[in-house]
């Protein structure tokens, strides 16, 4: 049938073989000319190729089959009766419609073309939704990976000033702690001070000056200071020099020929030495003093390298 001079409702049966010579003649010659209907022709070829994997196998019901093979034999038996004389052929006219069965068959073919058409067209819309859902997990996925990347290198820039914050925290407690240290120990050389100058300056406070020796140098001088009845003994020393490596200054206080230490002297490198010491007993029990520079170790007796001296 013709649809504006288009064979429209021909060309699935033209496409499934169902059309007679002349019929599909006529719309093969349309076909070759009109590219608009052999578009459409094509496409039907590409429904009709794939209507084989639209489906499954499927077992046919035994009555089906039976009925089948019941229409075989009746066909084989018809076949052996003579057969009748026969009729001269008539050409088959221009206007001659397609067979009976084929209307049915395009209808089902077209159907089946349709509904075929249909599901490759959502299962690809489907594919489409799916690679458009990959693209955007993928593109997820990386910005997730670049920002872990900048959370760990951030994380190993915050570890990095954290690390260098600790060590200055301990750089700044261990001077923290070393300037503690010398405050106490101005404050320790202050009090000893005060006390220096308040013991000195007591009006019964009693001082001795200490001879010096060949062993003393030159311009070098000693003095102490005591209390009768006290033990407390306080020495000032100036201009001498800072003891020999593996030696030391001692202070000794003697009575009846028997010496006692009681304290070493550290001189500094200006040549002065202080030292507020308390002897054993009260200093008017004693009749001798003396400084002395002794070996480290020796302290049972003073040494004959005696530097000061003098009768209490």
């Amino acid at each position: 049938m013709l649809n504006n001079d288009h064979p429209i409702e021909s060309i699935p049966a033209f496409v499934l073989g169902a059309l007679d010579a002349d019929e599909a003649a006529r719309v093969a010659a349309h076909l070759a000319a009109c590219p608009s209907c052999r578009a459409e022709a094509e496409s039907f070829r590409t429904v009709v190729g794939m209507l084989p994997y639209a489906a499954g196998a499927a077992e046919p019901p035994a009555r089906i089959k039976r009925q089948l093979f019941a229409r075989i034999a009746a066909t084989s038996a018809e076949s052996t009766v003579p057969a009748a004389p026969e009729r001269p052929v008539t050409p088959p006219s221009h206007s001659a419609k397609p067979v009976r069965w084929a209307v049915p068959v395009m209808a089902l073919s077209l159907a089946l073309a349709l509904g075929f058409g249909a599901a490759t067209f959502e299962a690809r819309a489907q594919a489409d939704r799916l690679a458009m859902e990959l693209a955007t997990s993928r593109q997820t996925l990386g910005l997730v990976e670049t920002q872990l990347a900048e959370s760990r290198q951030s994380g190993a820039e915050v570890a990095a000033r954290l690390m260098a914050s600790q060590q200055q925290l301990a750089h700044t407690q261990a001077q923290l702690a070393e300037s503690q240290r010398e405050v106490l120990a101005l404050q320790e050389a202050g009090q000893q001070g005060e006390q220096f100058v308040s013991f000195i300056a007591a009006p019964q406070t009693v001082s001795r000056t200490l001879g010096t020796t060949g062993q003393a140098p030159d311009k070098a001088s000693a003095r102490v200071f005591m209390q009768p009845g006290h033990n407390r003994l306080v020495v000032l020393i100036h201009g001498l020099h800072t003891a020999e490596p593996g030696k030391v200054y001692r202070l000794w206080l003697a009575r009846d020929n028997q010496a006692v230490a009681i304290g070493t002297i550290t001189v500094d490198e200006d040549g002065i030495a202080e030292l507020a010491v308390d002897a054993p007993e009260p200093m008017d029990t004693y009749d001798q003093v003396m400084i002395t520079l002794d070996a480290m170790d020796m302290t049972t007796r003073p040494s004959d390298e005696v530097i000061f001296e003098a009768n209490l």
